[in-house]
């Protein structure tokens, strides 16, 4: 079969999806299309609406993925892959990066899941139509697109702790022209109890059950798409996502803060155009993007702070990449990917009315990859290199002391060769295999400082890692009751040099040093399967072994903070509709259709400290949703129950969790499966 004819299959099926199900392998998926022997995961989201959650719980669910959270819904969350920091993975919409150079942690809780078709997963790879490359690999939330037929829903969401949500939906097609406007806003009370250890772990006499204060928040996102798509083979689409948060900031469990609070406005613009193959056999996609974000900090009472503080962050990013792809003869495809982007940083002090200086970074992404096809579509090899080059400039800050005063201009460069290959032994047998090098650039932050609390190095080395990873897919032909089964199994191994750690300079002073190693190894399993016509089973579990392998002796040997050891995930959905009732006999036939889920996710014990000291128990989290069609035009009910078990805990350095809590959410049109069978989804 021709690689073109497999991009252009697998870009053009179309599925009925139900609710946020995350696939095990990702069969024919997206990640093939853009990286044919990377290990990714495709989370279908386009029904998120209908239920209540987050993009943080979505990625928890895949398997590789861990979500360190800092409370709970709605709150601040970061996503590792195979063991990696959150500043080593990029977090990129629609394609258009987030990590910023200034501080390259995104926020899971500023990406809504209800304005989300699906989220795509690479673990330890970056896919050549990515700018900005990660060591621990790539996450890409793909916004909704407008269907085949006009769309007009509407959800609304209440339950524990004063929650609320709301989504609003429109979208069409005219022509070639095609439009999306989507709404969504989320808000929350967070005033859940939690066990106040009173910041003596080793005492249990004096925990209490107490309350978390100062966690209510309001956001708001709106996502606007128009596409122009005429008969021939070019396309263009301009998206615009606008993101608004005021929140408070509690701080950890047994210290909370009561009147910090932080702002947060988010703009995005982005226009893609695309050139699909024609008499030519080239394929050409080109983007452009602005990035605009605001933030801004109060702690008046330095509850959180050294001090009392009033900062207004302000950061603009844009840039554009043009990426090829064509074929040469019958057995090579190679692309080449063009891009750069410059970002600006101001900080003002709004107590002391003093604007600091601008910090920029320019970076430029020249990669290239020829995937070979030596035995046909049959097997893949893919060598490829990538080669960024970044210029950061900042004249320094007359407000910080000489002393410790850092600026100047810096360069740097890495480069990232990669291997990977794709071998189909046996139909529905396919063997993985990648190897490469990637790395992560220091921030501007630990570059050249950050008010006097970070002291700047500009003479810090790029973290850099080795990964490696070996596995099979496979997608063995029904049997009997058994359909639609898929088993993933993969082992990898992850050598990471240079780690930039803050080291104590005083006792309020912090100098960032490339003083540590570590080592990550583990194993992946993740299937799905149908029993029947009425039962589905998704499952993952992830075996990782971590350790700091670096020279800092206090820390050697340890474990890495916030990778638990084992993590398993299970989900089993049962659903019936008119055309495939339950065999129950004539009272079936009048059942409303509906899908009843139970999920249960196991996670081991680990470290939220470097030094091993502070351990978090296992915890199982188990959920219940039933999701019922009303036979009143076309409304569905669900019902939610998370964490029915109460199993509270703590995460990252104590930011308590909360315990049981339940949802009820009445969505109108979005995602009914109306009876004839369209929503049959396949987990």
């Amino acid at each position: 079969m021709c690689a073109w004819r497999t991009r252009a299959a697998g870009q053009g099926e179309s599925r009925t999806l139900g609710e946020v199900v995350v696939t095990a392998p990702p069969a024919a998926s997206e990640t093939e299309r853009q990286d044919r022997t990377a290990f990714g995961t495709v989370i279908p989201a386009d029904d998120a609406p209908a239920r209540v959650t987050t993009l943080g719980e979505a990625l928890s669910e895949a398997v590789g993925v861990q979500v360190r959270r800092y409370g709970g819904l709605g709150d601040f969350s970061t996503v590792s892959l195979r063991g990696s920091s959150a500043g080593q993975v990029q977090v990129y919409l629609d394609g258009v990066p987030l990590s910023r150079a200034e501080n390259d942690v995104v926020n899971l809780a500023t990406l809504p899941l209800d304005a989300v078709e699906r989220v795509e997963v690479y673990r330890g790879t970056t896919p050549l139509a990515f700018a900005q490359s990660g060591p621990g690999g790539v996450v890409n939330v793909v916004t909704r697109r407008p269907g085949t037929t006009p769309l007009t829903a509407a959800s609304a969401s209440y339950g524990s702790f004063d929650t609320r949500k709301v989504d609003l939906a429109r979208s069409a097609r005219h022509g070639a022209w095609e439009y999306l406007a989507f709404g969504h806003y989320l808000g929350s009370a967070g005033d859940f109890t939690f066990r106040d250890d009173r910041g003596t772990t080793a005492d249990a006499s004096d925990d209490r059950d107490v309350a978390r204060v100062n966690n209510t928040f309001d956001l708001g996102d709106v996502t606007a798409r128009v596409g122009w798509r005429p008969a021939g083979p070019l396309a263009a689409t301009l998206t615009s996502s606008t993101f608004a948060e005021s929140r408070g900031v509690p701080g950890v469990g047994n210290v909370q803060a009561r009147r910090t609070h932080l702002d947060e406005v988010r703009q995005l613009g982005n226009l893609d155009l695309a050139l699909a193959p024609g008499r030519l056999p080239i394929e050409a996609s080109a983007k452009a993007y602005a990035v605009w974000d605001h933030v801004a900090f109060d702690d008046p009472e330095g509850e959180l702070a050294l001090g009392p503080q009033a900062t207004r962050t302000t950061a603009l990013a844009a840039g554009g990449q043009t990426l090829l792809r064509t074929a040469l003869g019958a057995h090579d495809l190679p692309g080449l990917l063009l891009a750069v982007g410059h970002e600006t940083f101001t900080t003002r002090d709004a107590r002391r009315e003093v604007d600091g200086p601008d910090r920029t970074r320019l970076r430029g992404t020249l990669a290239a990859e020829n995937e070979t096809l030596p035995l046909g579509d049959r097997v893949s090899l893919v060598p490829g290199v990538r080669w960024e080059v970044f210029r950061d400039d900042f004249p320094g800050d007359p407000s910080v002391p000489v002393p410790i005063r850092t600026g100047g201009v810096t360069h740097r460069d890495t480069v990232s060769p990669r291997l990977g290959v794709r071998a189909e032994v046996v139909r529905g047998v396919t063997l993985l295999g990648n190897v490469g090098r990637y790395a992560r650039v220091p921030t501007l932050a630990e570059l050249f400082g950050n008010r006097g609390v970070i002291v700047g190095n500009p003479d810090l080395r790029p973290e850099t890692a080795r990964n490696a990873d070996v596995g099979v897919r496979a997608t063995p032909p029904a049997a009997g009751p058994f359909t639609d089964a898929a088993l993933e199994y993969a082992w990898f191994d992850q050598a990471i040099d240079d780690l930039i750690l803050l080291v104590q300079n005083s006792q309020r002073i912090v100098r960032p040093e490339n003083v540590t190693s570590a080592a990550v190894r583990g194993h992946e399993v993740s299937a799905r399967m149908r029993v029947g016509r009425h039962l589905g089973v998704t499952a993952n579990y992830t075996r990782q072994d971590t350790e700091d392998t670096g020279d800092v002796r206090p820390l050697r040997g340890k474990r890495l903070p916030g990778r638990p050891a084992d993590e398993a995930y299970v989900r089993v959905d049962l659903d019936w509709s008119r055309t495939r009732p339950l065999p129950l006999g004539r009272a079936a036939a009048r059942l409303w259709p509906a899908r009843l889920s139970y999920e249960a996710n196991v996670i081991a014990g680990n470290f939220l400290d470097r030094a091993n000291v502070r351990r978090v128990d296992r915890r199982i989290l188990h959920d219940v949703a039933l999701s019922v069609d009303l036979p009143v035009s076309t409304l569905r009910l669900t019902l939610e129950g998370k964490n029915l078990g109460d199993d509270r805990t703590r995460d990252v350095l104590g930011f308590p969790l909360p315990g049981r809590s339940f949802f009820v959410t009445l969505a109108w049109n979005f995602g009914r499966r109306d009876g004839e069978g369209r929503g049959d989804a396949r987990p």
